[in-house]
């Protein structure tokens, strides 16, 4: 299967900025620490999981991601213009370039950091430019501005930054900054460029704030740390990201990678080898809308839920995609899912591994809430875990006498060669499962009778005559599943 990802222009998530309040997973530091002990000893004891269930229960899944993102500083501060009407000049929401005669001219940046501050400066004075990099060239910043703790100017206006195989990098004894902070009414594109060194508190390398944009193309994002959240991107705003690497990144708390709280998307891209002090070792989205096409998250680490992606009170698309041999200390190896919705279309989830529950995805409801995980003609084998089981999915309503709902459908794919304590293919716990030409073979649980094709402590009857359940170790089947024997 291809490695990258398709567009979405859904931006009806843009009502989700009516609070700044931020939030993690489940556990932080030395908390997350103790969560992945206390998980770890739960999924054996009882094919309900009743111990295990009410531990969870009593756990808060949010926590304070950040009170602010560098004190606040930076939303509005420069007066900078708004970004619609008259205020847009003659830029359209994309920001396209269509006063020809001013974009059409390219400002050439020797190799020189001060030339490029000066360059940058000037273009946001002169309603935008295209500034083109020399080719090659390492430009060492050495300087934090002081303004919300960026070492370039941060962009309010329409600005290309052509990169020529250039680097931006942090000098290594320089006070900590991030490379850009792109305003509301300020959007910013990279082409060809490496990011390195950047140390931000939040968006180790780009800020973008809500009002903003940033279209990132051929680029690549390394080694960049977050005192908080987005180990390489904070994008509170409008960002694309598009044939670009996001690897060896790391953040403190939530999104090793990239944290998002509004539109995301990924085509054709790499994220790689990230860490997470919290939730979302690659990508950590709070109540923002994430499309990926064509893209491989593999390789990354989380302490918190979702080694590779984490998503929470939000809606992630993957389409095309592979999410392999990523890690968490909690819940969801491949990609963790709270309170949300995921939509996986002709995808992959393989070899990934978690403590708590759920090696390939968990699916978690709470507070009322519901969260809901489709998969249609995708795979998801060779996925490990112990704790609550489900080796492929673990699919779990906390608070089931609450309401809300903890749904899982599966459609024309096949959930193979997965391994967990319970449930090697699917553990549901208090759920809804709907499964509908699927295969669910060669699974294996490792406590006795433990379900390896699905474990369930409440009947699922939606399982239509076309499912195969079948070869699974030690048995095909705990609790009541139609169609479903042995």
């Amino acid at each position: 299967m291809s490695n990258y990802l398709r567009k979405n222009d859904d931006t009806a998530q843009r009502t989700t900025f009516k609070t700044r309040r931020r939030k993690v997973w489940l556990a932080s530091g030395v908390a997350g620490l103790t969560g992945v002990v206390s998980l770890a000893g739960i999924g054996v004891a009882g094919s309900a999981g009743a111990a295990g269930m009410d531990r969870l229960t009593n756990l808060k899944w949010s926590t304070a991601e950040q009170v602010a993102k560098d004190g606040g500083y930076g939303q509005d501060e420069r007066g900078q213009r708004g970004t619609d009407g008259e205020d847009r000049g003659k830029k359209d929401y994309r920001g396209e370039e269509s006063r020809s005669d001013e974009w059409g001219r390219v400002q050439e940046v020797p190799c020189d950091p001060d030339r490029l501050i000066a360059a940058i400066i000037r273009a946001n004075a002169d309603d935008g430019g295209t500034l083109k990099l020399a080719r090659g060239c390492t430009y060492t910043l050495t300087v934090n501005s002081g303004l919300g703790g960026n070492g370039l100017p941060p962009i309010t206006q329409n600005i290309t930054i052509k990169g020529e195989g250039s680097t931006l990098v942090r000098a290594a004894n320089a006070t900590p900054f991030r490379f850009f902070q792109v305003a509301s009414g300020g959007h910013l594109r990279l082409a060809d460029l490496t990011l390195t060194g950047g140390n931000g508190l939040a968006g180790g390398a780009i800020w973008v704030q809500r009002g903003g944009a940033a279209d990132i193309t051929k680029s690549k994002l390394v080694n960049n740390d977050a005192l908080a959240a987005g180990g390489a991107i904070e994008n509170d705003g409008t960002t694309t990201l598009d044939q670009t690497t996001v690897t060896n990144n790391t953040a403190i708390l939530a999104g090793g990678g990239i944290s998002n709280t509004g539109l995301l998307k990924i085509h054709e891209s790499r994220l790689a080898g990230n860490n997470a002090g919290a939730a979302g070792g690659a990508i950590n989205n709070l109540a923002g809308t994430v499309t990926i096409t064509k893209t491989a998250v593999t390789g990354n680490r989380s302490i918190g839920a979702g080694g590779g992606i984490a998503t929470e009170g939000g809606i992630v698309d993957l389409k095309d995609t592979e999410v392999t041999d990523n890690t968490t200390g909690i819940t969801g190896g491949g990609i963790g899912v709270l309170n949300s919705q995921l939509n996986l279309r002709h995808s992959t989830v393989a070899r990934n591994a978690s403590v708590g529950g759920g090696g390939g995805i968990a699916n978690t409801s709470g507070l009322l809430l519901s969260s809901t995980v489709t998969i249609d003609d995708s795979k998801i084998t060779e996925n490990f875990t112990d704790g609550l089981g489900g080796g492929g999915i673990l699919n779990v309503d906390l608070t089931p006498a609450l309401g809300g709902t903890a749904s899982l459908t599966v459609r024309n794919s096949e959930i193979v060669k997965n391994k967990a304590t319970l449930g090697g293919g699917i553990r549901n716990i208090n759920g809804t499962v709907t499964l509908t030409n699927a295969k669910i073979i060669n699974n294996t649980a490792l406590a006795p009778n433990g379900g390896g094709g699905i474990n369930t402590n409440v009947t699922i009857t939606t399982v239509d005559p076309t499912t195969v359940i079948a070869a699974n170790r030690p048995n095909n089947c705990t609790g009541t599943v139609t169609n479903c024997f042995g």
